[in-house]
C-alpha cells in the first residue's frame, strides 16, 4: 500500500550528512473537533450546575442564620425582662412579642431541686411561617423565688 501525497505535502531538507531527502510536512489543525466541543460545553454546563446548588445552599443557610440569630436575641431579651421584673413570673403562652410580631414566646416556671428555686423557661418560635421547619429557641434559668420566706424553712 503507498502512500499518495502531492508536492504540497512535501519539502527538501537538508541532512547532516550533506544529502538531500524529501520530508513530508506534518499538516497543522486549524481548530477544534466537534467531540472536544462538546465535551467542554458538556463539563462547563455541569459545573455551572454545581456552583448555582451552592449557592442556593449558601443562601438557605444565610436565611436560616439570621432566623436563628433573630431567635436567640428575642429569647434572650424575654429572659432579660422576666429578670428584671418588667414580666411576671407566671405561665404565658403564645404571646406574639411586640417588637417584631412574627415571632411568639412563652415563658414557664417550675419549682426548682432547692427551696427558694425557680427553674424558668422562655422559648420563642416562629408564627405565620410558612417553612417546613420553624425556627424556635429556648433559655432556661434558676432564679430566686420571690415569694420564697427562709425563716419557714426552720
Amino acid at each position: 500500500m503507498k502512500l499518495k501525497f502531492s508536492t504540497a505535502d512535501a519539502r527538501i531538507v537538508d541532512c547532516p550528512d550533506n544529502s538531500k531527502q524529501i520530508a513530508r510536512r506534518i499538516p497543522h489543525r486549524a481548530g477544534l473537533s466537534l467531540l472536544e466541543v462538546l465535551l467542554s460545553v458538556a463539563i462547563l454546563g455541569g459545573a455551572m450546575v454545581i456552583v448555582g446548588q451552592l449557592m442556593n445552599l449558601g443562601y438557605r443557610s444565610a436565611i436560616e442564620a439570621r432566623l436563628r440569630t433573630d431567635a436567640a436575641i428575642h429569647c434572650d431579651t424575654k429572659m432579660a425582662e422576666v429578670a428584671a421584673g418588667v414580666l411576671s413570673l407566671s405561665e404565658v403562652s403564645g404571646d406574639p412579642i411586640a417588637e417584631d410580631p412574627n415571632w411568639v414566646f412563652s415563658v414557664t416556671v417550675q419549682p426548682g431541686d432547692q427551696n427558694g428555686l425557680l427553674v424558668v423557661t422562655v422559648t420563642v418560635k416562629q408564627s405565620n411561617t410558612t417553612s417546613n421547619n420553624p425556627v424556635s429557641m429556648s433559655i432556661v434559668r434558676l432564679m430566686p423565688d420571690p415569694d420564697y420566706d427562709p425563716s419557714e424553712d426552720k
